[in-house]
Protein backbone atom coordinates (compact mmCIF):
# COMPACT_ATOMS: atom_id res chain seq x y z
CA UNK A 1 0.00 0.00 0.00
CA UNK A 2 1.42 3.32 -0.75
CA UNK A 3 1.95 6.11 1.44
CA UNK A 4 -1.10 8.03 0.07
CA UNK A 5 -3.30 5.21 0.55
CA UNK A 6 -2.70 4.62 4.29
CA UNK A 7 -2.87 8.29 5.18
CA UNK A 8 -6.36 8.00 2.97
CA UNK A 9 -7.05 4.97 5.21
CA UNK A 10 -6.31 6.38 8.37
CA UNK A 11 -8.14 9.67 8.27
CA UNK A 12 -11.26 7.28 6.85
CA UNK A 13 -10.47 5.23 10.47
CA UNK A 14 -10.34 8.52 12.44
CA UNK A 15 -13.53 9.46 10.88
CA UNK A 16 -15.32 6.47 12.08
CA UNK A 17 -13.72 6.66 15.52
CA UNK A 18 -15.36 9.78 15.38
CA UNK A 19 -18.90 8.80 13.95
CA UNK A 20 -18.37 5.76 16.61
CA UNK A 21 -17.76 8.38 19.86
CA UNK A 22 -20.69 10.75 18.04
CA UNK A 23 -23.17 7.60 18.06
CA UNK A 24 -22.48 6.69 21.79
CA UNK A 25 -23.16 9.88 22.92
CA UNK A 26 -26.30 10.13 20.25
CA UNK A 27 -27.35 6.74 21.85
CA UNK A 28 -26.52 8.04 25.49
CA UNK A 29 -28.63 11.44 25.06
CA UNK A 30 -31.50 9.62 23.57
CA UNK A 31 -31.90 7.05 26.51
CA UNK A 32 -31.81 10.00 28.91
CA UNK A 33 -34.60 11.43 26.57
CA UNK A 34 -36.16 8.26 27.19
CA UNK A 35 -35.82 8.56 31.15
CA UNK A 36 -37.44 12.03 30.61
CA UNK A 37 -40.07 11.26 28.89
CA UNK A 38 -41.05 8.32 30.68
CA UNK A 39 -40.69 10.12 34.20
CA UNK A 40 -42.89 13.02 32.48
CA UNK A 41 -45.49 10.31 31.15
CA UNK A 42 -45.53 9.01 34.75
CA UNK A 43 -46.14 12.55 36.02
CA UNK A 44 -48.84 13.39 33.78
CA UNK A 45 -50.79 9.65 34.59
CA UNK A 46 -50.57 10.84 38.69
CA UNK A 47 -52.12 14.55 38.07
CA UNK A 48 -54.51 13.18 35.77
CA UNK A 49 -55.41 10.43 38.80
CA UNK A 50 -54.95 12.53 41.60
CA UNK A 51 -57.54 15.33 39.54
CA UNK A 52 -60.33 13.27 37.99
CA UNK A 53 -59.56 9.81 39.57
CA UNK A 54 -60.79 7.64 43.27
CA UNK A 55 -59.14 9.98 46.08
CA UNK A 56 -60.04 6.60 48.00
CA UNK A 57 -57.03 4.50 47.95
CA UNK A 58 -58.11 1.02 47.82
CA UNK A 59 -57.57 -2.37 45.96
CA UNK A 60 -60.06 -4.42 44.33
CA UNK A 61 -60.63 -7.30 46.37
CA UNK A 62 -59.22 -10.30 44.42
CA UNK A 63 -59.89 -13.87 46.25
CA UNK A 64 -56.81 -15.42 44.02
CA UNK A 65 -54.78 -12.80 45.87
CA UNK A 66 -52.82 -15.06 48.50
CA UNK A 67 -50.39 -13.83 51.03
CA UNK A 68 -47.16 -12.19 49.56
CA UNK A 69 -45.63 -12.55 52.95
CA UNK A 70 -43.87 -16.18 51.87
CA UNK A 71 -40.82 -17.07 50.15
CA UNK A 72 -42.35 -16.92 47.06
CA UNK A 73 -42.62 -13.30 47.00
CA UNK A 74 -39.14 -12.75 46.93
CA UNK A 75 -37.93 -14.88 44.33
CA UNK A 76 -38.89 -15.00 40.78
CA UNK A 77 -42.46 -16.76 39.99
CA UNK A 78 -42.22 -19.93 37.77
CA UNK A 79 -43.40 -19.20 34.08
CA UNK A 80 -45.47 -22.16 32.72
CA UNK A 81 -46.22 -22.63 28.98
CA UNK A 82 -49.93 -22.27 28.82
CA UNK A 83 -50.16 -18.87 31.99
CA UNK A 84 -51.30 -15.96 30.18
CA UNK A 85 -53.00 -12.91 31.93
CA UNK A 86 -56.55 -13.43 29.82
CA UNK A 87 -56.47 -17.15 31.52
CA UNK A 88 -56.42 -15.02 35.21
CA UNK A 89 -60.49 -15.53 36.03
CA UNK A 90 -61.15 -13.12 38.72
CA UNK A 91 -64.30 -13.77 40.86
CA UNK A 92 -66.34 -11.10 42.86
CA UNK A 93 -68.94 -11.52 45.51
CA UNK A 94 -71.68 -9.29 45.77
CA UNK A 95 -72.17 -8.38 49.69
CA UNK A 96 -75.53 -7.22 50.59
CA UNK A 97 -76.08 -4.88 53.41
CA UNK A 98 -78.76 -6.60 56.00
CA UNK A 99 -81.40 -4.31 57.14
CA UNK A 100 -80.80 -3.35 60.67
CA UNK A 101 -84.13 -3.67 62.41
CA UNK A 102 -85.38 -1.68 65.01
CA UNK A 103 -83.07 1.31 63.88
CA UNK A 104 -85.73 3.98 63.23
CA UNK A 105 -87.24 3.23 66.47
CA UNK A 106 -83.74 3.82 68.60
CA UNK A 107 -83.49 7.00 66.47
CA UNK A 108 -86.90 8.28 67.46
CA UNK A 109 -86.35 7.42 71.24
CA UNK A 110 -83.95 9.57 71.98
CA UNK A 111 -86.28 12.53 70.74
CA UNK A 112 -89.06 14.63 72.92
CA UNK A 113 -92.29 13.07 72.06
CA UNK A 114 -95.45 15.18 71.13
CA UNK A 115 -98.81 13.05 70.69
CA UNK A 116 -101.63 13.57 68.48
CA UNK A 117 -105.18 12.07 68.95
CA UNK A 118 -107.06 12.99 65.76
CA UNK A 119 -111.08 12.64 66.47
CA UNK A 120 -114.30 12.67 64.91
CA UNK A 121 -116.32 15.69 65.66
CA UNK A 122 -119.08 14.22 65.43
CA UNK A 123 -119.20 10.17 65.59
CA UNK A 124 -123.02 9.30 64.86
CA UNK A 125 -124.39 6.01 63.94
CA UNK A 126 -125.17 5.65 60.21
CA UNK A 127 -127.50 2.74 61.27
CA UNK A 128 -129.51 3.59 64.54
CA UNK A 129 -128.01 7.33 64.75
CA UNK A 130 -126.97 7.02 68.21
CA UNK A 131 -123.17 8.36 69.54
CA UNK A 132 -120.44 5.83 68.77
CA UNK A 133 -118.17 4.95 71.53
CA UNK A 134 -114.65 4.48 71.46
CA UNK A 135 -112.96 1.60 70.62
CA UNK A 136 -109.56 1.84 70.37
CA UNK A 137 -106.67 3.94 69.37
CA UNK A 138 -104.04 3.14 67.10
CA UNK A 139 -100.57 4.47 66.32
CA UNK A 140 -100.66 4.93 63.02
CA UNK A 141 -96.75 6.66 62.20
CA UNK A 142 -94.17 9.05 63.74
CA UNK A 143 -92.87 12.06 61.89
CA UNK A 144 -89.75 14.17 63.17
CA UNK A 145 -90.71 17.51 63.37
CA UNK A 146 -88.12 20.80 62.80
CA UNK A 147 -88.34 23.53 65.04
CA UNK A 148 -86.49 26.47 63.50
CA UNK A 149 -84.13 28.28 65.68
CA UNK A 150 -85.07 31.62 67.26
CA UNK A 151 -83.27 34.64 69.32
CA UNK A 152 -85.03 35.40 72.57
CA UNK A 153 -84.56 39.28 74.74
CA UNK A 154 -83.75 37.66 78.49
CA UNK A 155 -84.54 40.98 80.40
CA UNK A 156 -82.25 40.65 84.12
CA UNK A 157 -84.08 42.82 86.61
CA UNK A 158 -81.91 43.18 89.90
CA UNK A 159 -83.83 43.80 93.65
CA UNK A 160 -82.47 45.72 95.78
CA UNK A 161 -83.75 45.28 99.68
CA UNK A 162 -83.40 47.33 102.96
CA UNK A 163 -83.72 46.49 106.98
CA UNK A 164 -87.17 48.32 107.47
CA UNK A 165 -86.72 47.90 111.35
CA UNK A 166 -83.34 50.12 111.24
CA UNK A 167 -84.81 52.96 109.08
CA UNK A 168 -87.46 53.47 111.35
CA UNK A 169 -84.71 53.25 114.30
CA UNK A 170 -83.11 56.15 112.23
CA UNK A 171 -79.72 54.15 112.46
CA UNK A 172 -77.72 53.83 109.20
CA UNK A 173 -79.74 51.64 107.51
CA UNK A 174 -78.10 48.13 105.02
CA UNK A 175 -78.75 47.52 101.55
CA UNK A 176 -78.20 44.15 100.07
CA UNK A 177 -78.60 43.45 96.39
CA UNK A 178 -79.61 40.35 94.31
CA UNK A 179 -76.62 38.73 92.80
CA UNK A 180 -76.95 38.80 88.66
CA UNK A 181 -74.53 36.18 86.60
CA UNK A 182 -72.29 38.01 84.57
CA UNK A 183 -71.81 38.14 80.89
CA UNK A 184 -68.95 36.71 79.15
CA UNK A 185 -68.38 40.33 77.72
CA UNK A 186 -68.74 43.74 78.70
CA UNK A 187 -71.12 46.52 76.58
CA UNK A 188 -72.43 43.55 74.38
CA UNK A 189 -76.01 41.99 74.97
CA UNK A 190 -74.48 38.46 73.57
CA UNK A 191 -75.24 35.30 75.93
CA UNK A 192 -73.02 32.74 76.65
CA UNK A 193 -75.24 30.90 74.64
CA UNK A 194 -75.44 33.24 71.65
CA UNK A 195 -71.21 33.41 71.27
CA UNK A 196 -71.43 29.44 71.53
CA UNK A 197 -73.72 29.27 68.57
CA UNK A 198 -71.44 31.76 66.12
CA UNK A 199 -68.54 29.45 67.56
CA UNK A 200 -69.92 26.13 66.73
CA UNK A 201 -71.63 27.28 63.46
CA UNK A 202 -67.67 28.57 62.34
CA UNK A 203 -65.57 26.15 63.79
CA UNK A 204 -67.93 22.83 63.52
CA UNK A 205 -70.40 23.72 60.90
CA UNK A 206 -67.75 25.72 58.96
CA UNK A 207 -69.78 28.81 58.09
CA UNK A 208 -67.88 32.25 58.12
CA UNK A 209 -68.86 35.22 60.05
CA UNK A 210 -70.14 36.91 55.89
CA UNK A 211 -72.32 33.92 55.53
CA UNK A 212 -73.67 33.96 59.00
CA UNK A 213 -74.64 37.67 58.71
CA UNK A 214 -77.38 36.87 56.57
CA UNK A 215 -78.33 34.01 59.02
CA UNK A 216 -78.64 36.00 61.86
CA UNK A 217 -80.10 38.60 60.28
CA UNK A 218 -83.28 36.44 59.53
CA UNK A 219 -83.24 35.35 62.90
CA UNK A 220 -84.07 39.10 63.81
CA UNK A 221 -80.74 39.66 65.61
CA UNK A 222 -78.36 41.16 62.90
CA UNK A 223 -75.10 40.17 64.25
CA UNK A 224 -71.76 42.08 61.77
CA UNK A 225 -68.98 39.79 60.33
CA UNK A 226 -66.63 42.23 62.59
CA UNK A 227 -68.05 41.54 65.72
CA UNK A 228 -68.86 37.68 65.37
CA UNK A 229 -65.16 37.94 64.98
CA UNK A 230 -64.29 39.97 67.93
CA UNK A 231 -66.24 37.74 70.36
CA UNK A 232 -64.60 34.98 69.38
CA UNK A 233 -60.86 36.86 69.92
CA UNK A 234 -61.99 38.39 73.25
CA UNK A 235 -63.05 34.90 75.00
CA UNK A 236 -60.45 33.11 73.74
CA UNK A 237 -58.02 35.64 75.23
CA UNK A 238 -60.08 35.84 78.15
CA UNK A 239 -61.52 32.28 79.30
CA UNK A 240 -59.93 29.59 76.55
CA UNK A 241 -56.41 30.30 76.21
CA UNK A 242 -55.52 29.52 80.24
CA UNK A 243 -58.35 26.30 79.66
CA UNK A 244 -56.08 24.88 76.36
CA UNK A 245 -52.51 25.57 78.16
CA UNK A 246 -54.05 23.26 81.11
CA UNK A 247 -55.10 20.44 78.54
CA UNK A 248 -51.62 20.68 77.17
CA UNK A 249 -49.94 19.80 80.93
CA UNK A 250 -52.58 17.15 80.61
CA UNK A 251 -51.06 15.88 77.18
CA UNK A 252 -47.45 16.31 78.00
CA UNK A 253 -48.08 13.95 80.51
CA UNK A 254 -49.01 10.73 78.23
CA UNK A 255 -46.43 8.35 76.71
CA UNK A 256 -47.44 8.65 73.04
CA UNK A 257 -48.48 11.83 70.93
CA UNK A 258 -49.62 12.23 67.25
CA UNK A 259 -48.55 15.58 65.37
CA UNK A 260 -48.78 16.85 61.57
CA UNK A 261 -49.18 20.32 60.29
CA UNK A 262 -51.07 22.41 57.60
CA UNK A 263 -50.30 25.52 56.17
CA UNK A 264 -52.73 29.04 57.03
CA UNK A 265 -53.03 32.49 56.06
CA UNK A 266 -52.54 35.49 57.55
CA UNK A 267 -53.34 38.48 56.09
CA UNK A 268 -51.67 40.81 58.46
CA UNK A 269 -48.29 38.63 57.79
CA UNK A 270 -46.37 40.79 55.70
CA UNK A 271 -42.88 38.95 56.47
CA UNK A 272 -43.90 35.26 54.78
CA UNK A 273 -46.88 34.22 52.54
CA UNK A 274 -48.06 31.60 54.91
CA UNK A 275 -47.89 30.50 58.15
CA UNK A 276 -48.32 26.96 59.55
CA UNK A 277 -51.05 25.43 61.81
CA UNK A 278 -49.56 22.67 63.89
CA UNK A 279 -51.59 19.94 65.24
CA UNK A 280 -50.76 17.92 68.54
CA UNK A 281 -52.71 15.00 69.64
CA UNK A 282 -52.84 11.48 72.07
CA UNK A 283 -52.37 8.30 71.14
CA UNK A 284 -55.22 5.59 70.64
CA UNK A 285 -54.82 4.35 73.93
CA UNK A 286 -53.58 6.75 75.88
CA UNK A 287 -55.56 8.07 79.16
CA UNK A 288 -57.15 11.68 77.62
CA UNK A 289 -58.13 12.49 74.43
CA UNK A 290 -56.74 15.86 73.66
CA UNK A 291 -56.23 17.67 70.12
CA UNK A 292 -54.10 21.11 70.36
CA UNK A 293 -53.55 23.35 67.44
CA UNK A 294 -50.57 26.09 67.89
CA UNK A 295 -50.15 28.34 65.28
CA UNK A 296 -46.74 28.66 64.18
CA UNK A 297 -44.60 31.44 62.13
CA UNK A 298 -43.23 28.87 59.88
CA UNK A 299 -42.57 24.86 59.44
CA UNK A 300 -39.33 24.93 61.04
CA UNK A 301 -38.51 22.29 63.78
CA UNK A 302 -38.17 25.09 66.21
CA UNK A 303 -42.46 24.88 66.59
CA UNK A 304 -42.47 21.10 67.37
CA UNK A 305 -39.65 21.78 70.17
CA UNK A 306 -40.72 24.31 71.83
CA UNK A 307 -44.13 22.62 72.12
CA UNK A 308 -42.61 19.97 73.48
CA UNK A 309 -40.53 20.95 75.81
CA UNK A 310 -39.02 18.23 78.29
CA UNK A 311 -41.62 16.23 76.78
CA UNK A 312 -40.22 12.07 76.93
CA UNK A 313 -42.22 9.33 74.78
CA UNK A 314 -43.34 8.73 71.81
CA UNK A 315 -44.50 10.57 69.10
CA UNK A 316 -46.33 9.41 65.48
CA UNK A 317 -45.43 11.80 61.98
CA UNK A 318 -44.65 11.43 59.02
CA UNK A 319 -41.29 12.05 57.22
CA UNK A 320 -41.22 16.00 57.54
CA UNK A 321 -37.77 16.72 58.65
CA UNK A 322 -38.93 19.18 60.99
CA UNK A 323 -39.69 16.32 63.37
CA UNK A 324 -36.08 15.36 63.55
CA UNK A 325 -34.06 16.02 66.22
CA UNK A 326 -36.24 16.37 69.02
CA UNK A 327 -34.39 15.98 72.16
CA UNK A 328 -36.13 13.03 74.41
CA UNK A 329 -38.61 11.83 71.80
CA UNK A 330 -38.83 8.41 69.74
CA UNK A 331 -39.80 9.40 66.90
CA UNK A 332 -42.74 6.61 65.02
CA UNK A 333 -43.32 6.23 61.21
CA UNK A 334 -46.59 6.04 59.25
CA UNK A 335 -47.06 3.24 57.21
CA UNK A 336 -49.79 5.01 55.55
CA UNK A 337 -47.27 7.25 54.04
CA UNK A 338 -45.53 4.38 52.81
CA UNK A 339 -48.58 2.55 51.53
CA UNK A 340 -49.12 6.26 49.74
CA UNK A 341 -46.02 6.51 47.71
CA UNK A 342 -46.61 3.06 46.61
CA UNK A 343 -50.15 3.23 45.58
CA UNK A 344 -49.58 6.00 43.89
CA UNK A 345 -46.11 4.38 41.49
CA UNK A 346 -48.17 1.86 40.34
CA UNK A 347 -48.68 2.26 36.86
CA UNK A 348 -51.82 3.17 34.69
CA UNK A 349 -52.83 0.09 33.52
CA UNK A 350 -51.15 -2.01 36.84
CA UNK A 351 -51.29 -5.81 37.16
CA UNK A 352 -50.91 -7.93 40.62
CA UNK A 353 -47.65 -8.93 39.36
CA UNK A 354 -46.42 -4.66 39.37
CA UNK A 355 -43.75 -4.37 42.19
CA UNK A 356 -45.62 -0.89 43.35
CA UNK A 357 -48.72 -3.10 43.54
CA UNK A 358 -46.92 -5.52 45.52
CA UNK A 359 -45.38 -2.69 47.70
CA UNK A 360 -49.57 -1.39 48.24
CA UNK A 361 -50.80 -5.26 49.63
CA UNK A 362 -47.61 -5.63 51.91
CA UNK A 363 -48.68 -2.71 53.86
CA UNK A 364 -52.28 -3.63 53.65
CA UNK A 365 -51.11 -7.30 54.82
CA UNK A 366 -49.55 -5.68 57.73
CA UNK A 367 -52.46 -3.29 58.43
CA UNK A 368 -54.57 -6.22 59.04
CA UNK A 369 -52.93 -8.09 60.83
CA UNK A 370 -52.30 -5.32 63.27
CA UNK A 371 -55.89 -4.86 63.15
CA UNK A 372 -56.49 -8.14 64.55
CA UNK A 373 -54.52 -7.24 67.73
CA UNK A 374 -56.77 -4.33 68.73
CA UNK A 375 -58.75 -6.17 71.11
CA UNK A 376 -55.34 -7.43 73.16
CA UNK A 377 -54.26 -5.79 76.52
CA UNK A 378 -51.23 -3.12 76.24
CA UNK A 379 -48.76 -5.95 77.14
CA UNK A 380 -50.21 -8.95 74.94
CA UNK A 381 -50.38 -6.49 72.35
CA UNK A 382 -46.73 -5.84 72.29
CA UNK A 383 -45.88 -9.53 72.63
CA UNK A 384 -48.13 -10.72 69.59
CA UNK A 385 -46.27 -7.63 67.69
CA UNK A 386 -43.09 -8.72 67.94
CA UNK A 387 -43.96 -12.41 67.14
CA UNK A 388 -46.24 -11.99 64.34
CA UNK A 389 -45.69 -8.81 62.71
CA UNK A 390 -41.60 -8.36 63.00
CA UNK A 391 -40.37 -10.77 61.08
CA UNK A 392 -43.26 -9.69 58.48
CA UNK A 393 -41.76 -6.00 59.00
CA UNK A 394 -37.88 -7.30 58.60
CA UNK A 395 -39.45 -9.34 55.07
CA UNK A 396 -40.88 -6.17 53.55
CA UNK A 397 -37.48 -4.33 53.88
CA UNK A 398 -35.70 -6.76 53.31
CA UNK A 399 -37.93 -7.01 49.92
CA UNK A 400 -37.34 -2.94 49.66
CA UNK A 401 -33.84 -3.29 49.69
CA UNK A 402 -33.63 -6.27 47.16
CA UNK A 403 -35.45 -3.50 44.45
CA UNK A 404 -33.76 -1.17 42.20
CA UNK A 405 -35.66 1.63 40.64
CA UNK A 406 -36.55 5.15 39.49
CA UNK A 407 -39.45 7.59 39.25
CA UNK A 408 -42.34 7.37 41.75
CA UNK A 409 -41.48 3.52 42.13
CA UNK A 410 -38.11 4.81 43.05
CA UNK A 411 -39.06 7.58 45.01
CA UNK A 412 -41.25 4.93 47.11
CA UNK A 413 -38.78 2.90 47.88
CA UNK A 414 -36.27 5.46 49.43
CA UNK A 415 -39.01 6.93 51.46
CA UNK A 416 -39.69 3.08 52.63
CA UNK A 417 -35.85 2.50 53.69
CA UNK A 418 -35.40 5.93 55.33
CA UNK A 419 -38.50 5.47 57.59
CA UNK A 420 -36.96 1.86 58.30
CA UNK A 421 -35.50 2.78 61.84
CA UNK A 422 -38.51 4.95 62.94
CA UNK A 423 -41.04 2.62 61.81
CA UNK A 424 -39.54 -0.74 63.80
CA UNK A 425 -40.01 1.18 66.78
CA UNK A 426 -43.69 0.72 66.78
CA UNK A 427 -42.64 -2.96 67.68
CA UNK A 428 -41.19 -1.30 71.04
CA UNK A 429 -44.52 -0.55 72.80
CA UNK A 430 -48.33 -1.95 72.76
CA UNK A 431 -49.99 1.62 73.00
CA UNK A 432 -48.23 2.67 69.01
CA UNK A 433 -50.04 2.87 66.16
CA UNK A 434 -49.07 1.69 62.75
CA UNK A 435 -49.51 5.29 61.35
CA UNK A 436 -50.36 9.00 61.69
CA UNK A 437 -53.98 8.82 60.54
CA UNK A 438 -55.09 10.18 64.35
CA UNK A 439 -53.63 13.62 63.62
CA UNK A 440 -54.17 13.47 59.96
CA UNK A 441 -58.19 13.02 60.56
CA UNK A 442 -57.49 15.95 63.17
CA UNK A 443 -56.27 18.31 61.16
CA UNK A 444 -59.02 17.64 58.43
CA UNK A 445 -61.01 19.56 60.44
CA UNK A 446 -59.28 22.74 60.01
CA UNK A 447 -58.67 22.54 56.30
CA UNK A 448 -62.15 21.93 55.82
CA UNK A 449 -63.06 25.08 57.61
CA UNK A 450 -59.78 26.69 55.43
CA UNK A 451 -61.96 26.17 52.60
CA UNK A 452 -64.37 28.46 53.99
CA UNK A 453 -62.53 31.04 56.34
CA UNK A 454 -59.75 31.17 53.59
CA UNK A 455 -57.55 33.09 55.99
CA UNK A 456 -57.76 35.05 59.31
CA UNK A 457 -57.22 39.05 59.04
CA UNK A 458 -54.44 38.89 62.21
CA UNK A 459 -52.70 36.87 64.50
CA UNK A 460 -55.04 37.19 67.21
CA UNK A 461 -57.76 36.14 64.95
CA UNK A 462 -55.37 33.19 63.72
CA UNK A 463 -54.72 32.04 67.43
CA UNK A 464 -58.33 32.34 68.35
CA UNK A 465 -59.15 29.55 65.87
CA UNK A 466 -56.21 27.39 67.31
CA UNK A 467 -57.71 27.64 70.58
CA UNK A 468 -61.36 27.28 69.70
CA UNK A 469 -60.97 24.63 67.52
CA UNK A 470 -58.41 22.89 70.44
CA UNK A 471 -61.75 22.34 72.63
CA UNK A 472 -64.27 21.88 69.96
CA UNK A 473 -62.07 18.42 68.74
CA UNK A 474 -61.32 18.47 72.19
CA UNK A 475 -64.99 17.85 73.36
CA UNK A 476 -65.98 15.74 70.39
CA UNK A 477 -62.95 12.75 71.17
CA UNK A 478 -64.80 13.07 74.67
CA UNK A 479 -67.99 12.35 73.29
CA UNK A 480 -69.43 16.01 74.44
CA UNK A 481 -71.38 18.18 72.22
CA UNK A 482 -69.24 21.06 70.95
CA UNK A 483 -71.63 23.88 71.23
CA UNK A 484 -72.93 22.53 74.57
CA UNK A 485 -69.17 22.61 76.17
CA UNK A 486 -69.03 25.94 74.67
CA UNK A 487 -72.16 27.41 76.31
CA UNK A 488 -70.79 25.46 79.80
CA UNK A 489 -67.73 27.45 79.74
CA UNK A 490 -69.08 30.96 78.70
CA UNK A 491 -71.91 30.13 80.98
CA UNK A 492 -69.18 29.32 84.14
CA UNK A 493 -66.06 30.88 83.62
CA UNK A 494 -66.22 34.47 83.42
CA UNK A 495 -68.38 33.52 87.32
CA UNK A 496 -65.45 31.40 88.63
CA UNK A 497 -63.67 32.45 91.84
CA UNK A 498 -62.01 29.63 93.07
CA UNK A 499 -63.17 26.52 91.17
CA UNK A 500 -59.61 24.93 89.73
CA UNK A 501 -59.65 25.01 86.11
CA UNK A 502 -59.35 21.01 86.12
CA UNK A 503 -63.31 21.35 86.81
CA UNK A 504 -63.73 22.58 83.14
CA UNK A 505 -61.53 20.17 81.18
CA UNK A 506 -63.68 18.14 78.82
CA UNK A 507 -63.19 14.42 80.79
CA UNK A 508 -64.83 15.95 84.23
CA UNK A 509 -67.80 13.67 85.35
CA UNK A 510 -69.69 17.39 85.72
CA UNK A 511 -68.56 18.02 82.14
CA UNK A 512 -69.03 14.74 81.29
CA UNK A 513 -73.02 14.46 82.57
CA UNK A 514 -74.17 18.24 81.48
CA UNK A 515 -72.52 18.78 78.29
CA UNK A 516 -73.39 15.54 75.92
Amino acid sequence: MSEKSEKQFDVIIEKLDQLLEENEKLKTTIAHKDDELSLQKEQIEFLTQKLYGLKKETLKNDPNQGNLFNDRLFSEPEQTGNQSDEDEVIVTTVKRRKKRKGLKDKQLSSLPTVDHIHEIESCTCPTCKETMKEVSTQLIRQEVKFIPASVENHRHFQKTYACANCEKSGTRTPFAKSEIPKLPLNNTAASASLIAETMYQKFEQKVPAYRQESYWNLLGYPIPRHTNTNWHIKTSQYYFEELVAEMRQELLNQKVLHADETTFKVLNDKDRQKSYMWLFSTGKYSERAIHIFKLGPSRSGSVPRDFLENYTGYLHSDGFSGYNNLPGVTMIACLAHIRRKFYDARPKNYSSKSVAHKGVTLCNELFALDKSLKVLSVSERYDQRLLLMKPKFEAFFDWCESLTAHGKLGTAINYALNQKLRMMNVLENGRLVLSNNLAERGIKSLVMGRKNWLFSKSFEGAHAVATILSLVETAKSNGLHPRKYLDYLLTHLPNRQNTPLEAYLPWNPKVQVECR
